[in-house]
């Protein structure tokens, strides 16, 4: 059974749905290829906090609409004021501290499965790293392209991606550039499992079902264990640091230095 969630907490791209006991939330701007501006940033943090806050809720599936996960940050997006010292770009938002703190918000989340539909860029790739489980489609590409664009990895990428793939491998993806097909994503172990594209969804929930029947508890605290023993994980120092190497980067440009 489907039911869509109160529309008070339906934000414009957002798609909210608790099927059985999985709160769904997909991205859903065909337009924008799905790509992240401050706003849908901020839509996400509440309907993740609705799930987390949903007795009925158990799990929780990220995905999104179309035949693109997400093309990264809105770089066409009107530029939102800055306020109360929060910055207005989406990359730098979600390196924020407390409830901005993304990586911090799914470690310490019900169990999420991330479930990748297609092409992930950017951003649209290094916040995917922070859910529990990924499984992606045959047709999902997986590229982090920031050195390229003068950026850098964001949103914890520095710290989880090497966790998943290794370091080698995650200086390779990151300094080249170079784009990864759902083949190679899932021999390194970027997911876990692969699925033809009108099947991802069905395999999704299926997943967080199978979470859903263990007992609540002994899930929340074998998630946070692992999290928490896995190299002395630590969410805001690594977003503290993230940030502030950011800070630094974006000085250097203002500055016309290289980086």
């Amino acid at each position: 059974m489907t039911c869509a969630a109160n529309n008070d907490l339906v934000h414009e791209g957002l798609i909210y749905e608790v099927v059985g006991r999985t709160a769904l939330i997909s991205v859903d701007r065909p337009a924008q290829r799905n790509a992240w501006n401050v706003r849908l940033l901020q839509g996400l943090i509440q309907a993740i906090n609705r799930a987390n806050d949903a007795e009925d809720v158990r799990a929780i599936v990220l995905t999104a609409e179309g035949q693109i996960y997400s093309a990264g940050a809105d770089l066409t997006a009107p530029r939102e004021p800055a306020e109360a010292g929060r910055s207005a770009n989406v990359g730098a938002y979600v390196m924020g501290q407390g409830e901005r703190n993304w990586l911090k918000l799914l470690t310490e989340s019900k169990p999420v499965v991330a479930a990748i539909n297609g092409p992930a860029i950017g951003l649209g790739a290094t916040h995917i790293l922070a859910a529990d489980l990924r499984i992606a489609s045959d047709a999902a590409t997986f590229r982090f392209p920031f050195v390229r664009l003068g950026a850098m990895p964001e949103c914890g990428s520095t710290a989880l991606l090497g966790r998943l793939v290794g370091s080698g491998r995650a200086l390779d993806i990151c300094l080249r550039a170079r784009e990864i097909d759902a083949a190679e994503a899932m021999r390194i172990g970027l997911v876990t499992s692969l699925y033809p594209p009108d099947e991802l969804r069905r395999a999704a929930l299926a997943i967080a079902e199978e979470i859903a029947e263990s007992p609540p508890l002994q899930v929340r605290l074998t998630k946070q264990m692992l999290w928490r023993h896995a190299n002395l994980f630590d969410a805001e120092e690594i977003m503290r640091s993230e940030s502030a190497v950011f800070v630094e980067m974006l000085r250097a440009v203002g500055r016309s230095k290289p980086l």
